[in-house]
């Protein structure tokens, strides 16, 4: 009977050791190696969170999966290892919605595009100040602004304005600020006219060579990129004959000023 019984014993220790055998395995998703490769297959699932629930062991192991191990891991179900949901500190952002933020082609203003001639701009690189700067600079001018001294001059063709400025620079009443005519400009280019009180121009073309001739450098000359780089970065098309046209408008503006200047 002893040796009947000692039998059972040892029969029974073994199916324990089994039975502990097959519940203790599972566990090893615990282990640094189920848990790195948890991790290593969440860069591509879709988990997200630190996944350091309870109920780690099953789901630790399974994280190898990808997506399902990763939304185990935003619910803490993954085991230790820890989803990747979004870039790394050092990723570029590139992906098929990066730049999309922000205004027209990934946020980048329209002189910031490409484009635009290489041209010495000077005074005139001012045009690139943002919206609400040439808004306040439109308003500030057009309240300064004096019909009385000031409308019959910008009514006048480029030529005569020249010849007015040239003869009459001492007691001329003119917009000098650069900030200021450009901001008229984009607005002439914009509606084709400006908020000027009782100004009737002579054209839009005239009165966009003035505009530019007055607020360029004395000392560096207007030529068809100039006009076309200041186009471009106010966002508004025009013609190769245009472009020339208050191109040969501005210089003779700016050259007049230039001389009147000594």
């Amino acid at each position: 009977m002893r040796h009947g019984q000692s039998a059972r014993k040892l029969l029974i220790a073994g199916v324990s050791v089994l039975a502990f055998t097959a519940i203790a395995v599972p566990h090893f998703g615990d282990s640094p190696v189920f848990s790195s490769s948890a991790y290593a297959q969440g860069t591509d699932g879709h988990g997200g969170g630190e996944g350091k629930g309870a109920g780690g062991s099953g789901g630790g192991h399974d994280g190898g999966s990808g997506s399902e191990g990763g939304k185990g891991a935003g619910k803490g179900g993954a085991g230790s290892g820890k989803g990747q949901g979004g870039p790394s500190a050092d990723s570029e952002g590139k992906g098929p919605k990066a730049g999309e933020a922000g205004s027209n082609k990934g946020g980048k203003p329209a002189w910031a595009q490409e484009g635009i001639p290489e041209v010495e701009l000077g005074r005139l690189n001012v045009a690139r100040s943002p919206d609400k700067v040439l808004a306040r600079s439109l308003a500030e001018v057009i309240s300064n602004f004096d019909p009385a001294t000031m409308a019959s001059l910008y009514e006048m063709t480029a030529t005569e304005f020249a010849a007015a400025v040239l003869a009459n620079w001492d007691t001329i009443s003119i917009i000098d600020s650069p900030l200021e005519n450009l901001a008229l400009l984009d607005q002439l280019w914009s509606t084709g006219t400006t908020g000027l009180p009782t100004v009737d121009p002579a054209s839009v073309n005239d009165l966009a060579g003035i505009l530019i001739g007055v607020a360029s450098d004395k000392n560096v000359a207007v030529t068809d990129d100039t006009v076309e780089a200041l186009a471009t970065i106010f966002g508004v098309s025009l013609s190769d004959s245009t472009i020339s046209t208050v191109a040969d408008k501005a210089e003779d503006v700016r050259e007049a000023i230039s001389a009147a200047h000594g």
